[in-house]
């Protein structure tokens, strides 16, 4: 299962899968195409379609399938972009300045903010909510 995406300062994707890291030279746009291939779409319409039915302005949590749906901490527009899979978290700890995020593979991940975190679970649950 992958517990986040990360796109790197020199353009390559690190690819968190259970407890390795891959690197893909791919810009991350292609990647979800290629995931949102077999739904018979591709990112944009997704997001265009999520906005569009759930009233969401900004940062757009991307529903791939019943096992990948991503939460948008830094959206794939900016340098540093950052995808956390919603399925892939088990519990988080929020900290004045800082989330901590434990996946279901046994590690954890430190993210800066608190607000974002906690608006995109906000936004996920919707977005299950409209699936269901």
């Amino acid at each position: 299962m992958i517990n986040f995406i990360k796109k790197q300062s020199d353009n390559k994707l690190c690819i968190s899968i259970d407890n390795e890291i891959n690197v893909l030279d791919k810009p991350i746009q292609s990647y979800f195409n290629d995931l949102l291939t077999k739904q018979l779409t591709n990112l944009y319409t997704r997001e265009k379609q999520t906005k569009k039915h759930l009233k969401f302005k900004s940062k757009i949590p991307i529903y791939i399938d019943e096992s990948n749906l991503y939460l948008c901490i830094k959206s794939y527009r900016l340098e540093q972009s950052f995808y956390i899979n919603y399925f892939a978290v088990i519990s988080y700890e929020v900290f004045t300045d800082y989330t901590i995020v434990n996946f279901r593979s046994n590690h954890s991940i430190k993210i800066k903010g608190v607000n974002t975190f906690k608006s995109q679970l906000k936004k996920s649950r919707d977005i299950l909510n409209f699936m269901s």
